[in-house]
């Protein structure tokens, strides 16, 4: 066996046998007389180093790499990493090199690398597309699965979705249908508009396919009936795609969504006092979709009342009344009060509700209770996965000391702690006249001008001095207003942070494009709704039409009045595929297990004042996406000229 550094292999194999020793020192059946063989994972990982030490090559080099792939089970991916450091790569035989490049590729998933995991499957830097036309099928099937995987880490879901399309028809029954689940999660992951420019131009029928049912369960997502015409209308112009014979379950449950609508819907808003202007926001957005969705004048849809629960008193009373009146579906209430009220009912309640809040504590709600929100810690969960992506590890918070910011903070520090990530330092600061201070103590920058005071004291003279700030900081996570970070960006430039990158979550943007005020926030990436984001959709545009002069601060009111409207019509989709998606104004909403309804937002970066969409595919992705299975697997083109088509043509 050639190995690059046998000492290394051996200080590990050391290591892993004291593993063993203590394992072997645990307590065992003190009667027993016969001699146990030791099964431990540490005991099996160091017999398998020790038998690569001496066997020859390439059966040592499989050893480790089955030696590693245990230590990846046991969640030890940087002791795993070690070991195949002592791998000679050149050495390596073709099926050896790509057993080798797999492991390392799910080493760098785990470490929470896949930019690395990408780069190693996708390049020849490892020999690996030199070594593709001498790999058999069954390898090449696992090299393009995990492209996939790492693909998806990695948010390109295009590339993603064509790859397992390739190679579905190579695939095992099992392996198949799984895959063929993944695909339909990539394209779904897809921009509406990407969905439809591609289906119009990519020439492949299979794939041509796969774009436009998604599109038809995106696009058409507001209207039942369309959405069912569409579908059938699919149906016959691929009468063989994968797709037609394996309809995607959300596609299944369509029509009995259209067969289940309520006849009457009941809002239940607070239309006086300090909440009637955004009960007012909520109102016009429910009653924007409702009209904008109507394709049939004559039938007009379900009838919506609207009852005012201002008095929360009485807010029983206005339920009940709601209820008997007819009431099959409820939406709101939206004052906290209210909706303690529905989280304490120890029974079932008559009909389905959706409140337009979310509680925090912890509550054994009713079960036909929904809570649908805009919180802060949807924000922060948001922007600690989009750092993730990113591979930052180190993370500094900066908010100003109130619970609505403070909730966002321990909602950030909880999710990115528990992804093995570090908050080096939080700061918060009272009002305008303490940011500076904050920014100081944050980045450290007190402790080099107490350096250079000391040093000038022992000197006895003036010294030149530059301070300098902490470098353990990746990024800073700002959780302010608009106004108070048009301070603190030009202040964290003073005190020579201005190559630390900086995210915010929606707070920072007004929701009103103003480039002079915003100038000072280029740069900051943050995230926020589709509706202030993205391009306006049908609903948004009459929105915007029947009220021109609307108030930007209730712009996200609007978009959840909206969203409360999809939900409604969605909700047996939603409960009963969880993954399946609405996407919506306020972002991709989903609920989970805790009745809770789950926003995915968009991102943004300010440049020249204005926020400038993220986009989820990029140009070179929409490029690569043409017309051929050309490029869809790099690797090897092995099985393309008698790969089994779709059935469909073009329309």
């Amino acid at each position: 066996m050639k190995l690059q550094n046998r000492t290394k292999l051996t200080i590990l194999a050391a290591l892993l046998m004291s593993l063993t020793l203590a394992a072997c020192q645990q307590p065992g059946d003190p009667g027993a007389s016969t001699p146990q063989v030791d099964t431990t994972p540490a005991s099996v990982i160091a017999s398998l180093i020790e038998r690569a030490q001496s066997a020859p090559s390439p059966e040592s080099e499989r050893l480790l790499i089955q030696a590693a792939q245990l230590l990846l089970e046991q969640e030890k991916p940087g002791e795993a990493q070690r070991l195949l450091e002592s791998v000679n790569v050149i050495t390596l035989d073709n099926d050896t090199r790509a057993a080798l490049v797999l492991t390392l590729a799910d080493i760098y998933l785990a470490q929470g690398e896949p930019l690395q995991a990408e780069e190693l499957l996708t390049t020849d830097r490892m020999g690996l597309l030199t070594a593709a036309n001498e790999l058999s099928a069954e390898r090449l099937n696992e090299i393009s699965l995990k492209r996939a995987t790492v693909w998806e880490f990695n948010g390109n879901y295009l590339s993603a979705a064509r790859e397992r399309i390739f190679v579905a028809p190579m695939l095992s029954d099992e392996a198949s249908t799984t895959n063929h689940q993944r695909i339909w999660g990539d394209l779904i992951a897809i921009p509406n508009d990407t969905l439809q420019q591609l289906s119009s131009t990519v020439a492949v029928p299979e794939i041509q396919g796969w774009l436009e049912l998604a599109w038809i369960y995106k696009g058409l997502q507001d209207n039942l009936d369309q959405q069912l015409k569409q579908l059938d209308n699919w149906q016959q112009r691929f009468p063989g795609h994968p797709a037609v014979a394996q309809l995607p379950e959300a596609l299944r449950i369509v029509r009995e969504l259209s067969e289940n609508q309520p006849k009457q819907i009941a809002l239940l808003l607070p239309m006086q006092g300090k909440y009637k202007a955004a009960a007012q926001a909520i109102l016009n957005g429910f009653m924007s979709a409702h009209y904008a969705t109507q394709t049939n004048a004559a039938e007009g849809g379900p009838t919506i009342k609207v009852y005012d629960t201002s008095n929360t008193t009485l807010f029983q009373q206005t339920y009940d009344q709601a209820v008997t009146e007819g009431a099959e579906i409820i939406i709101g209430p939206l004052q906290k009060e209210n909706l303690r009220a529905l989280l304490t009912s120890t029974t079932m309640l008559p009909v389905t509700t959706i409140a337009l809040n979310k509680e925090q504590g912890q509550f054994e709600s009713p079960a036909n209770l929904y809570q649908f929100g805009l919180s802060p810690e949807d924000d922060a969960g948001q922007l600690a996965a989009h750092a993730l992506q990113k591979q930052y590890q180190q993370a500094a918070v900066m908010f100003q000391n109130n619970p609505w910011w403070e909730r966002a903070y321990l909602e950030f520090a909880q999710q990115w702690q528990a992804d093995k990530r570090e908050v080096t330092s939080a700061t918060s600061f009272d009002d305008q006249s303490k940011m500076a201070g904050a920014i100081k103590e944050m980045l450290l920058v007190q402790h080099s001008e107490l350096r250079a005071q000391q040093l000038k004291g022992i000197l006895g003279k003036p010294i030149e001095f530059h301070p300098r700030r902490r470098q353990d900081i990746d990024f800073i996570y700002l959780i302010s207003t608009p106004e108070q970070a048009r301070q603190i960006r030009p202040l964290l430039d003073f005190y020579y942070a201005e190559e630390i990158p900086v995210l915010a979550g929606s707070q920072i943007y007004s929701g009103k494009t103003d480039p002079k005020a915003d100038r000072d926030l280029n740069g900051i990436e943050f995230c926020d709704i589709p509706w202030l984001l993205e391009k306006p959709d049908a609903i948004q545009k009459a929105l915007m039409k029947a009220w021109p002069k609307a108030d930007h601060r209730y712009f996200r009111l609007n978009a959840m009045g909206v969203d409360a409207y999809r939900l409604q019509s969605r909700l047996q989709l939603l409960t009963q595929i969880p993954d399946a998606g609405l996407f919506g104004a306020t972002g991709n909403l989903s609920i989970g297990i805790d009745n809770k309804v789950h926003r995915e937002l968009s991102w943004a970066v300010m440049k020249g004042g204005r926020p400038t969409l993220i986009p989820k595919i990029s140009e070179s992705d929409l490029k690569n996406s043409s017309n051929t299975p050309k490029g869809l697997h790099e690797l090897n083109n092995r099985q393309t000229i008698n790969r089994p088509q779709a059935g469909g043509q073009p329309g």
